[in-house]
């Protein structure tokens, strides 16, 4: 991840410099496709599944002022382990599962706030569909919940050149993965999401 916000650093910085004299207009208007590579940061009971790995892409058509869009996001892949063992109810037994996985996908709305030549920052929100997995042995087994999600946020896009576009976006996301019993572990609470995004039109 850090690796990744140095590559970002410092293409921005090489992107400025090669560029300092040029003064023409970069078109903002048009269909952005990116992928992303982030992670979360739980901030309840659901602390004990660590931070996993982001991994997605996304889809936007921005117009002057506003943008709509599409995101998916991979969670924990290709393996992600909690900070502590996960208790998981199946059937009459007590699961011990230290390993999850998931995915969601968003529509997004994001709202120019401010902007430069290049930079752009905008408010963001999304809502749609995720789901965790806790438990899936085989095909016929599955232990999981879905949720809504509703992700409001901030977006810090660089048109680093006429079709090469940098985001910084941080969202908060409000979600309810905890599974339904009150056997398995208690995983209550939201989570903030924090990813790089290379796109190009």
């Amino acid at each position: 991840m850090y690796k990744l916000i140095f590559i970002a650093i410092t293409g921005m910085l090489f992107a400025s410099n090669s560029r300092a004299q040029d003064s023409t207009r970069i078109e903002k208007k048009g269909i952005y496709f990116g992928v992303s590579a982030g992670t979360w940061f739980p901030d309840g009971q659901n602390k004990v599944l660590g931070n996993p790995l982001l991994f997605g892409f996304t889809a936007d058509i921005r117009t002057e002022k506003n943008a709509f869009g599409l995101t998916f996001d991979l969670i924990g892949w290709p393996d992600h382990h909690t900070r502590e063992p996960l208790k998981i109810k199946h059937g009459n037994d007590i699961l011990i599962r230290n390993d999850f996985f998931g995915a969601h996908l968003t529509l997004d709305y994001g709202r120019e706030i401010w902007s430069t030549n290049r930079f752009l920052l905008e408010g963001i929100c999304g809502i749609g569909y995720g789901r965790l997995t806790y438990y899936n042995p085989d095909k016929d087994t599955e232990i999981g919940k879905s949720s809504l999600v509703i992700n409001p946020g901030i977006c810090v896009r660089y048109l680093a050149g006429r079709k090469l576009c940098i985001q910084w976006k941080t969202q908060y996301c409000i979600a309810n993965y905890n599974l339904n019993d009150h056997v398995s572990t208690d995983l209550r609470g939201n989570y903030l999401t924090t990813k790089l995004i290379f796109g190009s039109r």
